[in-house]
């Protein structure tokens, strides 16, 4: 997948004058073609050059950066959350919505999770998942962190066809959720993503 550059990114002016469009799109385009439920609180929100496009220009926006160096070094950054071939990428999110008050505490936490935790099953094969960022030089931010799977051409082809039921499914010793089969427009999104 191609990464993103320099060129594609546009000035603060430009975003901020065309960022609810954007924004508006984004979600919708989440909502759709990118993001899996795992039960109440666990999301993944899979990555592309799209979805990281939309999240770079906001954090310039947020820390309103616009100098061409700090912006190509953060590029740099950032394009490690762009998938390899072979791999799907996701945005690991425990939904703070499902904290309350009177339990303060989510469904889950990160302290303990490792990547064997989370399995992409297409079928019954079940493929674990590696942790992109939990290594001491990339602290995650609140309760979310990166995931990948790496896909061999059978499951890709799997992926592909939609013939076998797809879905993800975490588990520890406190916790266990799982998504649904991924409806088409997830598995044709994620599909392209190997193009």
């Amino acid at each position: 997948m191609q990464r993103l550059e320099l060129q594609d990114m546009l000035s603060l002016e430009d975003f901020e004058s065309q960022r609810k469009h954007f924004f508006e799109s984004h979600i919708r385009y989440l909502e759709k073609y990118r993001k899996v439920k795992l039960g109440n609180s666990i999301s993944l929100i899979f990555e592309n050059r799209q979805t990281l496009w939309f999240r770079v220009q906001e954090i310039f926006r947020l820390t309103k950066i616009s100098d061409p160096k700090i912006i190509q070094n953060e590029l740099n950054v950032y394009n490690r959350l762009i998938p390899d071939t072979n791999t799907l990428q996701a945005a690991f999110l425990i939904e703070a919505k499902n904290i309350s008050s009177s339990n303060p505490k989510p469904d889950f936490s990160l302290k303990n999770f490792r990547g064997d935790n989370l399995r992409f099953f297409i079928g019954k094969q079940g493929i674990p998942s590696d942790l992109v960022t939990k290594r001491a030089e990339d602290p995650s931010l609140g309760n979310s962190l990166w995931i990948k799977f790496k896909l061999d051409e059978e499951a890709k082809l799997a992926l592909k066809d939609g013939k076998l039921p797809i879905k993800f499914q975490i588990e520890s010793d406190q916790f266990k959720a799982e998504s649904h089969s991924l409806p088409t427009e997830v598995r044709k999104s994620l599909w392209d993503d190997f193009q």
